[in-house]
């Protein structure tokens, strides 16, 4: 960018980012052809006409305000204006703002708009830090409003696995809750476990429950987002609040979890180079909770560590051993202790050791790395575009500071963890059940932004300590670069939608009210009943006199029938064939083979295949609630429970 601020060129530019913006939203709504998709591709058509003028002719464009038309003043702190935006996405739900990719287009045109006002009224402020800060507070905001409605007092799961969660971290406090032991999750028990802390105060309120998770995720979040800002902000001179944003942006594009962001904020707030000891204690720490996050976490910590020790640390080469010494003793130790805490869960829980890692008999579905019906970008060019601004950045910042006298083995080093991460999260998205987003490189996400951020930010020790590198310097980015810099994490964060919606459903009451009419009748006759979904109506006690029967929930179900684990099913087969359970409360019942065009089609086929046809071979649909979401099944050939149970929804 200039020092003296071209604002035709700034113009031109926000002209290419509007329509990079208008073409997503025509890309996006192109099975929709109402009045708003031919305004767009009508606003498409101007900006590309306008554009071209703008480059061919190049006139000026700056305009002179008189005084008296406006008071400066109001321009002064133009970023908060993106509050009142967000706050009109989420309260109007149709028309203009329709649509994700349509509050995109006007959330862009806005921050070119106030990039343009700013340095017309104050010729010395940098319309591209305006830009900047306006996008990404907007984007910020945005994530953060599209978590409202998940806090909410409804008894009934708000999502497809939502109950689940609140029902698996319970299992932590079930002899609290349940008057039994039962086993601990299988399935992220990390995450659940930070889930139960409102069970540890005795908080049986779903309201609570559901404001802490959201509070875990924008907190964790954040904390991370400010911890990366704050080692890597020497070099861009940004202020510290716009850095930890463009961070909080950039992991909710995987997302990375936040029971997964321990693990790395640990690292980071132990790490010291001088001080090794004190960095394997927080290596160790990270790493035995690592242990019972995901599988591919398990050497996050320790290269973590690596990777900052490679950085900050000159190569000596006349002492390869004591070089590399710290580095191996935390990959190794930090493995080991993550896989031991790995064991001791798994000997703890009270399940079965076999069922843990299920995925790895999963099948690998490969067109989940390229565009389809599950993963619109796919996994590669998705991960690419999230990659490609700020690796233009760092090889022109590199090239500025050529040569850089790094030596070959710490380079080789950074790259192997980043090729190591990426190959694991590319093979884990083509696992069944993933692809459908890129949180399975959550991993490869916190490396790259780390390296990316470290570099920039001059972190780099040369092993020549006469060398000088050359500041990096925000003014020489090119300003197309910068623009998208910001606005990828931010289209990312606009690929949702919704409406607040903050009344309370009156049939949800009616509805409880008939399932407990239901489970009451049901428990005349003898026999457990099966909650494969709905858990949290028990955990939470709005349905009572059902005892809780830990086998065969719904989110596991789904994993045993993904992994295809016979032996796993077989036993609840003979459960349905000889009419165990005296009714089963289900989700959807869907019986249709999808084809491979179909969003999660393999997941489907396989749940319907494995759970769905075999439990229908041996009970049959008495009642459903809220439009088939909630069905209730019992034992086939009894007419009699049947028509008692139906006349509780007659009108």
């Amino acid at each position: 960018m200039e020092e003296h601020f071209d604002l035709s060129r700034y113009v031109r530019n926000g002209l290419f980012a509007l329509l990079f913006s208008t073409a997503w939203f025509l890309f996006d709504n192109r099975h929709v052809r109402n009045i708003w998709y031919i305004l767009f591709l009508g606003a498409f058509l101007v900006g590309a006409i306008s554009l071209l003028y703008l480059t061919l002719r190049k006139p000026k464009l700056r305009w002179q305000p008189r005084e008296a038309l406006v008071e400066r003043k109001i321009f002064s702190r133009p970023a908060w204006s993106a509050a009142i935006l967000v706050i009109l996405f989420f309260t109007l739900s149709s028309g203009l703002v329709g649509s994700g990719s349509a509050r995109f287009v006007i959330l862009v045109g806005w921050a070119v708009l106030c990039g343009y006002l700013v340095a017309t009224f104050y010729p010395m402020k940098n319309p591209y830090l305006v830009f900047m800060s306006v996008l990404l507070l907007g984007g910020v905001l945005y994530r953060v409003g599209a978590f409202v409605n998940e806090v909410s007092s409804s008894p009934f799961s708000l999502g497809w696995s939502e109950g689940s969660r609140i029902y698996n971290a319970s299992l932590f406090f079930s002899e609290k809750l349940y008057g039994k032991k039962f086993p601990l999750p299988v399935l992220h028990p990390s995450r659940y476990l930070m889930q139960s802390l409102p069970f540890l105060f005795n908080i049986d309120s779903i309201f609570i429950h559901r404001l802490w998770q959201v509070l875990l995720w924008v907190g964790m979040t954040s904390w991370a987002s400010w911890l990366f800002a704050k080692k890597t902000r020497e070099g861009p001179k940004l202020p510290l609040f716009w850095l930890s944003a463009f961070c909080f942006l950039f992991f909710f594009q995987g997302a990375v979890y936040y029971h997964l962001m321990i693990c790395v904020i640990l690292v980071l707030i132990g790490y010291q180079k001088e001080k090794p000891l004190r960095t394997l204690i927080f290596v160790l720490l990270a790493s035995l909770w690592a242990g019972i996050c995901r599988i591919n976490w398990i050497p996050v910590p320790a290269l973590l560590a690596v990777s900052l020790y490679l950085l900050d640390t000159p190569f000596d080469s006349k002492n390869w051993l004591g070089y590399l010494k710290w580095p191996v003793i935390w990959s190794v130790l930090g493995v080991a202790t993550a896989f031991g805490s790995k064991q001791i869960y798994q000997a703890v829980s009270g399940e079965n050791p076999a069922l843990f890692d299920s995925a790895f008999t999963s099948d690998l579905i490969w067109l989940r790395l390229f565009p389809n019906a599950t993963f619109l970008l796919g996994v590669l060019p998705a991960i690419f575009v999230v990659c490609l601004p700020l690796v233009i950045l760092v090889i022109l910042y590199l090239r500025g500071n050529s040569p850089l006298k790094v030596h070959w083995l710490r380079w080789l080093g950074l790259l192997g963890i980043l090729a190591v991460f990426f190959a694991g999260g590319v093979l884990v998205s083509v696992k069944i059940g993933g692809g459908g987003d890129l949180h399975n490189l959550d991993a490869f996400l916190v490396f790259f932004l780390l390296i990316s951020l470290s570099l920039l930010s001059g972190r780099m020790a040369p092993e020549d300590p006469a060398s000088r590198r050359k500041q990096f310097d925000l003014q020489k980015v090119p300003a197309l670069l910068l623009i998208f810099i910001c606005i990828v994490p931010v289209w990312f964060a606009f690929m949702r939608t919704g409406k607040w919606t903050f009344r309370q459903d009156l049939a949800e009451q009616v509805n409880l009210e008939q399932i407990q009419q239901a489970i009451d009748i049901v428990n005349e006759n003898p026999g457990p009943i099966l909650f494969v979904t709905e858990r949290q109506l028990l955990t939470m006690g709005y349905i009572q006199g059902v005892e809780l029967i830990p086998e065969y929930e719904k989110v596991f179900l789904m994993e045993m029938a993904m992994g295809n684990n016979q032996e796993y099913l077989q036993e609840f087969y003979d459960r349905l064939d000889s009419h165990f359970y005296s009714a089963i409360l289900m989700e959807p019942i869907n019986t249709s083979i999808q084809s491979s065009w179909k969003s999660f089609a393999n997941e489907n086929n396989s749940y319907v295949r494995n759970v769905i046809l075999p439990m229908l071979m041996d009970y049959q649909l008495a009642l459903n609630w809220k439009n088939g979401e909630i069905n209730l099944l019992i034992p086939n050939n009894e007419p009699e429970l049947i028509e008692r149970l139906q006349q509780i929804q007659a009108p």
